[in-house]
């Protein structure tokens, strides 16, 4: 957005244009997330006796039947959970 375009925004524009750059962001970090899930399903399947289910693996406050959907993981609850899943297929 030039200077120009934001000078001429309205605070209701401005704020449509913001929302919709977080919605894009999110949608692109929540992408990043699913690949790098899969990824590791896909390490770690053949050492594993029984089928491993991704979200099992890892799951994000942003998918359904997750509990509190306000629930922030921070890097370290993820990793901390993708161990816990390894000790209990085997893996480790």
């Amino acid at each position: 957005m030039s200077i120009d375009d934001f000078c001429r925004c309205t605070p209701a524009e401005f704020r449509a244009i913001a929302d919709s750059y977080v919605k894009t962001e999110e949608r692109h970090e929540r992408s990043e997330w699913n690949r790098t899930r899969m990824m590791c399903v896909l390490l770690l399947q053949p050492y594993s006796s029984s089928r491993i289910d991704p979200q099992e693996l890892m799951r994000f406050p942003w998918e359904e039947g997750t509990g509190d959907q306000d629930e922030k993981l921070t890097t370290k609850e993820i990793w901390d959970r993708f161990e816990r899943v390894k000790r209990e297929q085997g893996l480790l």
